[in-house]
């Protein structure tokens, strides 16, 4: 059964961007913006902005959506204190989503139609590591057919890239050692940012859970990031 929020915030902070998603009255307000500190310089205002063009106040939230990880560690932990702060001020749930699978649902909304349907999200973990995971697209659904994952270029480059036709996205992309291994995509989008406007129809289709599951999780090696157990609202 379907549930309906009728004032719900999407936020990410996971990259280089801060990216403020608010749906309310049937309308959806947004503010994106890129930037060096970007997050601990801009997010309060960029909320207090978008809460006054909404004309509504932070205790009339409903929901708070926000990716959780993995990505940048300043970043993550600036997003997901501000969501936690915003709920419980509220009394409002909390859905919490991987930030691969938030650029996945964005680049659906960039993609031609023609595109094809499978999607290789590889973010740069520093360290010779990229954070990995991979989606199927059909009918504008976006489904999971691999689990978050921190990879070793190295490793990564052993392996040949997908002999199907795919879609390379993500900054980790852009490195000029995976240039051979991408090679290989049919659309390759190095820049890339989480939209949290996609972010906003997982409210109908999943549940969300406490704001105390708002913290940041990361990959290392096998165990940096972790989805949660089943039954909780990280995906």
């Amino acid at each position: 059964m379907e549930t309906y929020f009728e004032h719900a915030l999407a936020l990410d902070t996971s990259g280089p961007a801060c990216s403020l998603a608010l749906q309310t009255g049937g309308q959806v307000f947004f503010r994106h913006e890129v930037g060096a500190r970007i997050h601990n310089q801009r997010l309060l205002a960029l909320l207090d902005e978008l809460f006054r063009e909404a004309m509504l106040a932070p205790r009339g939230l409903d929901l708070v959506l926000v990716t959780v990880g993995p990505g940048a560690f300043t970043g993550l932990r600036i997003g997901t204190a501000a969501a936690q702060a915003l709920a419980y001020a509220a009394g409002a749930p909390v859905l919490c989503l991987s930030s691969l699978e938030a650029l996945a649902l964005s680049a659906v909304r960039v993609l031609p139609a023609d595109a094809p349907a499978s999607l290789d999200v590889l973010v740069d973990a520093r360290m010779d590591e990229v954070y990995r995971a991979r989606f199927a697209v059909a009918n504008g659904v976006v489904r999971r057919t691999g689990e978050d994952e921190i990879v070793a270029i190295d490793t990564l480059l052993e392996a040949p890239a997908s002999t199907q036709s795919w879609v390379a996205l993500g900054d980790a992309v852009a490195l000029p050692r995976l240039a051979p291994w991408v090679a290989t995509a049919a659309l390759q989008l190095p820049e890339l940012l989480v939209d949290a406007r996609a972010l906003l129809p997982l409210a109908l289709t999943r549940p969300p859970g406490s704001a105390a599951l708002a913290v940041p999780r990361y990959l290392e090696g096998q165990t940096r990031w972790q989805p949660a157990a089943k039954g909780t609202s990280a995906s």
